[in-house]
């Protein structure tokens, strides 16, 4: 079966730091991979707001837990399903993840998760890829399985340029000069188009 491994943020769900940096109101939390390449530097930076303006882990959760996913998120996975295997590649927590999982039917999740003192702040990152999301479709290759990717940001154009067939999802202005060789999509139909191309067969 082929493996459709799609990004969380920005495609099925929304970009969290922004609704946590509204929330909170720490300006600081509010920029993503969108803006910052370099995901160690800017987990890092998160990690370093959130304790200087006091925000533990479980406050942090308590804030994104009722976010909705995009509309139409659900039953774009559901089309994907009968023909792929389907692997959520997120670059974010899983603690922050897991109520908005769920509500996406919980299908097979990749993701770091975070570490925290003994006072409940977040401490530091636990990552399950070093280099890229990339190494989950390295995986994948090695077993001669095809792949469906789909991500919005800079931290997904490794993915995307590694998989059989990769789509950047409404990505931002920067993200799409940055990867003029990727493919566009504006909407799930348009991925969902793609994923009927004979290599996933």
């Amino acid at each position: 079966m082929a493996i459709a491994c799609i990004d969380m943020e920005g495609v099925l769900i929304p970009e969290l730091w922004p609704c946590i940096a509204r929330a909170t109101r720490i300006d600081a939390l509010a920029l993503t991979t969108r803006e910052e390449p370099d995901y160690g530097r800017l987990v890092a930076q998160r990690i370093q707001a959130l304790r200087v303006h006091g925000v533990p882990l479980a406050a942090l959760c308590e804030l994104v837990a009722d976010i909705p996913p995009l509309p139409g998120a659900r039953e774009f996975l559901a089309s994907l399903a009968p023909r792929f295997r389907v692997v959520l590649v997120s670059d974010a927590f899983r603690q922050m993840l897991v109520p908005l999982w769920a509500r996406l039917g919980q299908p097979e999740l990749r993701c770091h998760q975070f570490t925290c003192d003994t006072d409940g702040y977040v401490h530091s990152a636990q990552w399950v890829r070093r280099r890229g999301k990339h190494e989950v479709i390295e995986e994948f290759a090695a077993r001669g399985q095809a792949t469906l990717a789909v991500g919005d940001a800079f931290n997904d154009l490794s993915m995307l340029r590694s998989a059989t067939l990769g789509y950047l999802f409404r990505p931002s202005p920067a993200t799409r000069h940055a990867a003029a060789d990727v493919l566009v999509a504006d909407q799930y139909a348009d991925i969902l188009r793609g994923a009927a191309d004979p290599r996933f067969d």
